[in-house]
């Protein structure tokens, strides 16, 4: 292998590894927002224990990136991708936080259904990193970019019914103030994956 091979496998293998970490924390986010609540209230906490892990992943990649003269692609779209990344993770984290934070004491069905498409988006995230490296000949690197948009359609239709749901319905105008909060950053940590996917589309069809 190439001493050029061995410096790109580095920046994947990172992208791997974060992405992997990503997920981790995704599991945690769906389990604090699931019809268990408010007995999971207990891992909220926990949730900045995983954005500090991905912060470090996401510093090692930038770590790299500031070191090295070969990258495998645009040095700036690698700076853009671990941002977005990271995205995911404080939209994540900021959404479990305000639940804490507001004292929301019973759970929505949309927002146990907005977790679980975040999880389902992040799982196609880490399927995209698995094949990143060999972007150029995989086709389902792009097809898969293409299953997340399909994916956060899905979402913000779920974020729309629940806010309608919310002013429609005989909700007191103090839940009304939390759960619009925090549906907000729930539907940010869904674009987020979405915007992450665009930078890997966007990579792909600069090196066509």
């Amino acid at each position: 292998m190439s001493r050029v091979k061995r410096r790109e496998d580095v920046f994947y293998r990172l992208f791997r590894e974060y992405a992997a970490k990503i997920s981790d924390t995704a599991e945690v986010y769906k389990k604090i927002f699931s019809e268990d609540y408010p007995g999971t209230r207990t891992l909220i906490r926990s949730m900045k224990d995983y954005e500090n892990v991905c912060d470090d992943a996401a510093k090692r990649i930038f770590m790299e990136l500031s070191n090295s003269f070969i990258t495998p692609f645009d040095r700036e779209d690698i700076s853009v991708l671990v941002k977005r990344m990271d995205d995911i993770v404080d939209y994540m984290e900021a959404a479990a936080s305000r639940m804490d934070l507001f004292a929301v004491e019973d759970m929505r069905p949309e927002a146990v259904k907005l977790a679980e498409i975040t999880v389902q988006a992040i799982g196609e995230l880490v399927k995209i990193m698995d094949r990143f490296s060999n972007f150029k000949k995989d086709p389902q690197v792009m097809d898969l970019c293409l299953g997340v948009d399909v994916i956060e359609d899905e979402g913000d239709a779920v974020y729309k019914t629940a806010l309608a749901d919310l002013f429609r319905g005989d909700v007191p105008t103090l839940e009304i103030m939390k759960w619009s909060r925090v549906l907000d950053r729930m539907e940010l940590a869904l674009n987020a994956c979405e915007h992450a996917c665009d930078i890997v589309q966007g990579v792909v069809m600069k090196n066509a």
